[in-house]
């Protein structure tokens, strides 16, 4: 009864059941609000003495945000005790986002210089030395994990140094982190985030702004305003979309499904296009603000700050001020 190893194993417990059924990512994130403002106050100068300019900012914090979830993913690892069957394609997922993301990192590497600036060989072997660790402690104790991490991490170094042709930055970084939402709404205990089955509104609805934002940015990014559509029609449309999206949420919250998430994510991406699509002009603003709350967001949901505060960083250096009315136009 007094033994110290059973206490220590039932606290631990304790604490797992806590983090599993309550948004403590949620209390994180208020806790973390007098560092959110320090940065407000002072992000601008810190990025200035780094020398990252407002012109060269966007792809600098796109690279270090993937490269800190690369981090995260590696020293993480996941929980490999409560996948619920043995079929579960969460491991396999998860490799594919490191693959995806060395294959990003490397590339913008390449395009921003970094690589060429490692000039000594000795550095470049302790760097692989020290990824090659990380990738074998984070999978342990499987045997297949540790092989699965290290091949998705060297094929991805691979494929990266391969690519010639720069990757976009606000795409690939919205496609990898709007994927991990998906991911953790597929299987949240992994995570850390909730219990299948006994997440609040406030699990689903943080997964549901980060994948709202990544779409957000996606589109505003790469549709053209046009101002083509009857009205008539831009009106009907827009219903349409309008009600599929409630329905989809109102499904979402009573099976938390991950395909419903999905569409949900697609209507609502459709319903921005036809907005974009009917005005006659979209302010450059619009993606750059989206894409900066989807790092922020993220960041709060695994706990992992250093992501948000680049996203912030990135949002204060936009010089127009963020405006709810902005997003809710293009519903």
């Amino acid at each position: 009864m007094f033994n110290d190893i059973s206490i220590v194993a039932t606290a631990v417990s304790s604490f797992n059941n806590a983090a599993l059924y309550s948004p403590y990512f949620f209390v994180v994130g208020l806790f973390s609000i007098p560092l959110f403002f320090m940065v407000y106050l002072y992000g601008r100068d810190f990025v200035s003495r780094i020398g990252w300019a407002n012109q060269d900012i966007e792809p600098k914090v796109g690279f270090w945000s993937v490269v800190f979830l690369g981090l995260w993913i590696m020293i993480f690892g996941g929980n490999y005790a409560v996948i619920r069957d043995s079929i579960s394609l969460l491991a396999v997922s998860m490799s594919a986002i490191l693959f995806v993301s060395m294959v990003f990192i490397v590339n913008q590497a390449k395009q921003m210089k970094y690589l060429a600036k490692i000039n000594n060989k000795k550095t470049k072997w302790v760097l692989l030395l020290a990824l090659v660790v990380l990738a074998v402690f984070s999978a342990k104790p499987t045997l297949w994990g540790i092989l699965l991490q290290l091949s998705a991490l060297f094929c991805g170094m691979i494929v990266g140094s391969r690519l010639n042709k720069s990757l976009s930055n606000v795409f690939w970084v919205s496609l990898i982190f709007v994927v991990m939402s998906i991911l953790i709404l597929m299987q949240p205990e992994f995570f850390r985030f909730g219990q299948l089955g006994n997440l609040t509104l406030i699990h689903i609805g943080a997964v549901l702004l980060c994948g709202f934002f990544g779409v957000t940015a996606v589109v505003a990014k790469y549709t053209n305003a046009r101002g083509k559509i009857y009205q008539s029609a831009y009106i009907k449309l827009k219903w349409l979309f309008r009600i599929l999206s409630i329905f989809a949420f109102v499904l979402l919250i009573s099976t938390e499904s991950v395909p419903v998430f999905v569409g949900l994510l697609g209507a609502l991406a459709i319903n921005e296009m036809l907005s974009i699509y009917h005005s006659k002009a979209l302010a450059e603003k619009i993606f750059k603000q989206s894409w900066a709350l989807m790092l922020i967001t993220f960041g709060i949901i695994i706990i992992c700050p250093v992501i948000s505060l680049l996203g912030t960083a990135y949002l204060f250096s936009v010089p127009e001020k963020l405006r709810y009315k902005d997003f809710t136009e293009l519903l």
